[in-house]
């Protein structure tokens, strides 16, 4: 079958601890068709030496001053000549065999606009702390708030990134939910394949988790901007009630159950050791 070009693109600033396991987590795909770009916002951390090393591998690559993560990835997908595209920051990885998968699904599923998976988190060391095991994203609670789909296993039509406005540089924490609901709003046809496509990185560096530590709420002032515009009568008390809704929904459909049995023999160990020999195994 032909297989699309998939465009990656990852977005860096000082994370030259991080930045050789996520290249080589694309790399190591070994697909046939990928565009690999790498916009480093000016490091001082070494991380400019780590990209020197594989960039006879990279399509392209930069390292100069910008304003952060989002005019990163507007800046390499202007460069993009892929039929799909995704971003991967320089602290999370793929997963092995996540590419092939997403390509072939993509071409049995009548080329849907968004491609999600689910998830797997490790801490600072590359060990697992957690699988998340997700649905397929619906209308329905997206526009009650509540997103279920996680970086980096969210692929989507460059098309309809470039229809879109691609990322809002305003937004610097929900960058993501921004573009996900103007791609909604678009009426975009999202597909979900049950595999474990990428690994998130929970590390103290990582803005989310600075946020976290800060706040005693998860609603930033970006997001409630962002939920205000998008959510019919929005309010966070509405929010929160959807999402216990949707936890009652993942218990019913035992997908908190599932992720938890096929973590419990995994958790602890490096990703590389449970995936390297079992890619993509665990359906």
């Amino acid at each position: 079958m032909d297989l699309p070009r998939i465009t990656i693109v990852t977005p860096s600033f000082d994370q030259a601890k991080y930045l050789p396991e996520t290249i080589e987590s694309v790399l190591k795909q070994d697909y046939p068709n990928l565009e690999y770009i790498i916009i480093d916002g000016g490091s001082t951390d070494g991380s400019v030496d780590v990209i020197k090393r594989y960039e006879r591998h990279l399509s392209y690559w930069v390292s100069e001053k910008d304003s952060g993560q989002s005019e990163a990835i507007n800046k390499g997908f202007k460069k993009a000549t892929g039929e799909l595209f995704t971003w991967v920051n320089s602290d999370d990885v793929l997963l092995p065999g996540s590419l092939q998968t997403v390509a072939e699904y993509y071409g049995k599923c009548n080329q849907p606009d968004i491609i999600t998976g689910n998830v797997v988190y490790i801490d600072d060391k590359g060990r697992i702390t957690r699988f998340l095991r997700l649905p397929r994203q619906s209308r329905f609670f997206f526009f009650r708030g509540v997103w279920h789909a996680s970086a980096p296993a969210v692929f989507f039509k460059t098309s309809l990134f470039h229809a879109v406005g691609g990322v809002n540089p305003d937004y610097h924490l929900c960058m993501d939910l921004d573009l996900w609901m103007k791609m909604m709003k678009k009426d975009a046809r999202v597909a979900h394949v049950s595999r474990y496509l990428g690994a998130f990185r929970w590390h103290e560096n990582a803005k989310t988790i600075q946020f976290l530590d800060k706040h005693a709420t998860s609603f930033s002032s970006e997001r409630i901007e962002i939920l205000k515009k998008n959510v019919n009568r929005f309010s966070i008390h509405k929010v929160l009630l959807w999402r216990k809704i949707y936890k009652l929904y993942q218990t019913l459909n035992l997908n908190y159950l599932r992720e938890t049995i096929e973590c419990f023999p995994a958790k602890g160990k490096n990703w590389q050791c449970v995936f390297q020999n079992l890619p993509l195994s665990r359906k």
